[in-house]
């Protein structure tokens, strides 16, 4: 067994701070509901209390820290942690599906890292979380819990040493890597301006200025008001103009977080593994596991589609909730152009088919009565309330959704893969092998029947539950094909 491990005292202030953050809630709550009755000198008089719970956050986080160590034997990770219950848990490697690594702008500037260890079987947590421990000691544990049967014990300090101090580290020498893809800067700019994530951000920063705007001196709006908007104007202008700044502020923000949460943004192909980087501030690196993949989404956003843009994410089987964004996304923006020489570069198991089979002309009423019909519902009591002849207007968007999802329907087949093409708001493409299908379900109503007309659904692993994908309205002859193929019959 190798030497007994601990991790770096970081982790000491880490939890005193975290543990100390979870008490100001409730006692900011107590000293509020007592300000009427207390003076403000006097409730000051007694700020100095926190000091006491302060300092015992930080000793029972240094005792934490000192009882929580771990060690390996040959194919084991050993974990001994607790105070007052005392838990053991041995992990054997060959149950890890990933190691992910993570690390804060505090924690760079120490040359620290958050290791988190992914075993088959995973729950809402991940399995074991090693909150700080040296970058060369993550890097070592990674190498050796993704190692292959050969290497049966921990390597040394010196020994890992010499290892990463080459071309490349103990992993990277072991696998190899056979494809890189390394996303441009310029990319990311695209990917956040065309994400659609400032409309949230919008009503965030909207509600914001409501609650801030009366707190705004006077003399600052009527100057605005004085060089932005003309005398002979009406009050809607001046909406329309706060509207308009807000929602340009609300994506200039949604673009600029985007691109500093994914900045370096890197995907290795290792021979059965996945290594994928990114984060400006906070870096975040994850191995990922072939096998894991139960079935790549492609998806094209509302935004994207018209420029050729899609994201490539992927359903995975296994891992904690908390981090599923570690194993989900394969890469954040990508031309179509580009996709069919991605995959073959970077995962050769999946194709994007030359052809599909889309949904037959006669399907294309039944999805329009869908979304038509859903508009008219929500419509019609609108007629009682003032202006509610405005809400005709949704009909238009209702009938082009209706008819896009109807042109994006389809499926296609080959010897180990199943493809669905289908929309609900943005438009997917899901590529899925036979042997990682757990269930395959095809059924139609009475009306359906009289069209010849079936839904088809799939359903593969994936945490924390499974994932279903489906194709409406599809022709009873490709249904049965599909069926056949998955059968074996």
């Amino acid at each position: 067994m190798s030497d007994i491990k601990r991790q770096h005292p970081l982790m000491i202030i880490m939890e005193a701070v975290r543990s100390f953050v979870y008490m100001l809630p409730p006692v900011f709550l107590f000293l509020l509901s007592i300000s009427e009755d207390i003076e403000l000198s006097a409730v000051l008089s007694y700020i100095w209390i926190l000091v006491i719970p302060a300092v015992a956050f930080f000793a029972l986080s240094t005792l934490r820290w000192y009882l929580y160590t771990y060690s390996y034997e040959e194919g084991y990770l050993h974990i001994k942690r607790g105070l007052v219950f005392k838990k053991e848990r041995s992990l054997k490697k060959e149950r890890v599906q990933t190691v992910n690594i993570r690390t804060g702008l505090l924690q760079r500037l120490l040359d620290v890292a958050t290791v988190r260890i992914e075993t088959a079987g995973g729950g809402m947590e991940s399995e074991v979380i090693l909150k700080a421990v040296k970058m060369e000691e993550a890097q070592r544990i990674r190498s050796y819990l993704e190692s292959g049967p050969k290497s049966k014990s921990y390597t040394t300090d010196e020994e890992s040493t010499k290892t990463t101090s080459g071309t490349g580290s103990e992993h990277d020498t072991e696998y190899g890597i056979t494809a890189s893809y390394v996303l441009p800067m310029r990319e990311i700019f695209l990917a956040g301006a065309t994400s659609g994530r400032f409309m949230l951000l919008f009503s965030f920063i909207a509600a914001a200025f409501s609650q801030f705007y009366p707190y705004i001196p006077e003399y600052i709006t009527d100057l605005l008001i004085e060089q932005l908007i003309p005398e002979s104007s009406t009050d809607i202008l001046l909406v329309v103009i706060i509207l308009l700044s807000l929602l340009i502020l609300s994506w200039l923000v949604s673009v600029l977080a985007y691109m500093v949460k994914y900045a370096n943004f890197t995907i290795h192909r290792q021979h059965e593994y996945l290594k994928i980087s990114w984060g400006l501030i906070e870096q975040k690196e994850f191995t990922l596991k072939i096998n894991r993949i139960q079935a790549l989404s492609i998806q094209e956003g509302l935004f994207r589609q018209p420029f050729g843009l899609c994201a490539i994410n992927s359903e995975v089987a296994g891992g904690g909730l908390r981090d599923q964004e570690y194993v989900t996304i394969i890469c954040p923006l990508l031309h179509k152009r580009e996709l069919a020489t991605f995959l073959e570069q970077i995962l050769p198991e999946y194709k994007i088919p030359a052809s599909m089979t889309s949904v037959p002309r006669r399907a294309r009423k039944r999805y329009l009565f869908r979304t038509v019909g859903i508009a008219i519902i929500i419509i019609l009591p609108l007629q009682l309330l003032p202006y509610g002849w405005m809400a005709l207007f949704l009909l238009l968007p209702a009938f082009i959704l209706g008819l896009s999802r109807y042109r994006a329907g389809a499926t296609s087949i080959d010897d180990k893969q199943l493809t669905f093409r289908f929309r609900n708001i943005n438009r997917y493409i899901v590529l899925m092998m036979k042997n990682h299908i757990q269930s395959l379900e095809s059924g139609s109503n009475p009306f359906q029947r009289r069209s010849d007309l079936s839904n088809i659904s799939t359903s593969v692993l994936s945490s924390p539950s499974g994932k279903t994908f489906h194709v409406d309205n599809v022709d009873d002859r490709e249904a049965k094909k599909i069926w056949k193929w998955f059968s074996g019959n």
